[in-house]
């Protein structure tokens, strides 16, 4: 277990390193891209995956928004596999991550569009976050490298954006109850309190706050890496993780 954990943050902080560059550039083409209609970013329809096979041992997966991808080494343990949501960041990124940082798991990246709104209404729906995981499993299942594992941890990660899935998945208590561990680079925000822009609100840190707490008592992983990038109109995520650190004595 503290060798998964290990492994775990290292993703986080490999991710943390790669997502500073290589993803600028994605960023780049999505803020020339018309968002999405918000309909069509909920969970896709489990009807119609399309699965692609790419060079044996590796295995990819496509779905609606989603990408699923098992790395070279992935193979069930005692009957079960772990599985790792990436939010916001190319596909590729995260497979080339989870290759270098050899993570035993199944890895899920969506990209919904440009600002975490787009990610933020895609899993309001409470059921959202459950169905997602269920389509990942019924096309982990389909690869036929799972020999009738059953899911076993989950993970959710997310770069600068995509915290606003990640926002709206801990709303919910059973989703919180379902994840062991959140790694979250560039991430969260939260917004200011009057019109100094002296103070964070601490309102929408709350369900992060509850996490942390998680953490600190061994139930839950939680690693969260942050840039020094000005913000105007709301927090960096230098002020939010800062007033986090504050409010749980770190």
């Amino acid at each position: 277990m503290g060798a998964a954990r290990n492994r775990l943050a290292s993703l986080a902080l490999a991710s943390a390193v790669v997502l500073a560059a290589a993803p600028l550039a994605a960023t780049g083409d999505l803020s020339v891209t018309e968002p999405e209609p918000i309909l069509e970013l909920d969970v896709p329809d489990v009807s119609t995956p399309h699965l692609t096979r790419s060079a044996p041992p590796a295995f990819r997966a496509h779905f609606g928004k989603a990408d699923l991808y098992l790395p070279t080494f992935f193979h069930p343990v005692d009957g079960k596999y772990d599985l790792i949501i990436h939010f916001h960041g190319m596909s590729s990124v995260q497979e080339s991550n989870i290759e270098k940082a050899h993570l035993n798991a199944a890895i899920v990246s969506l990209t919904l569009g440009f600002g975490s709104g787009p990610y933020e209404d895609a899993y309001r729906d409470p059921v959202a976050f459950a169905r997602l995981i269920a389509v990942s499993q019924w096309a982990v299942g389909r690869s036929g490298r799972a020999d009738g594992a059953k899911l076993g941890r989950v993970a959710l990660s997310s770069w600068s954006a995509g915290y606003g899935a990640v926002a709206s998945i801990l709303r919910q208590p059973a989703n919180v109850n379902r994840l062991d561990a959140l790694l979250m680079a560039e991430g969260p925000h939260s917004n200011y309190l009057g019109k100094d822009h002296q103070r964070v609100d601490d309102a929408p840190l709350a369900k992060y706050l509850r996490f942390v707490k998680a953490a600190q008592s061994g139930d839950k992983l939680f690693v969260m890496t942050h840039s020094a990038i000005h913000t105007d109109d709301y927090p960096s995520t230098t002020e939010t993780i800062g007033e986090l650190l504050r409010e749980t004595s770190v």
